[in-house]
């Protein structure tokens, strides 16, 4: 079955994703070690560098990763010209 579960909030601080993803790291490793689970966290105010770091302090760690991606808002007038 396909889950899809999402966490929104606008008051947590760094350390708050940190502890919240640790949590569910502990509540994986505990209930579900035989299931393969994916975490994805999105929070546009931090630097790559600091969810890197957030993402590296879970333990025990992940298999994979930390992925971490940068979403860019396009530029206007940078559009190119289809034929």
């Amino acid at each position: 079955m396909k889950v899809n579960v999402q966490v929104k909030s606008e008051q947590l601080t760094k350390e708050d994703l940190r502890l919240l993803l640790q949590a569910i790291r502990d509540c994986e490793q505990k209930n579900f070690k035989d299931k393969e689970i994916s975490i994805g966290a999105e929070a546009p105010d931090l630097t790559i560098d600091e969810m890197g770091e957030i993402l590296k302090s879970i333990k025990p760690p992940y298999n994979y990763g930390p992925v971490i991606f940068k979403f860019v808002e396009p530029s206007r007038g940078n559009n190119v010209a289809e034929d």
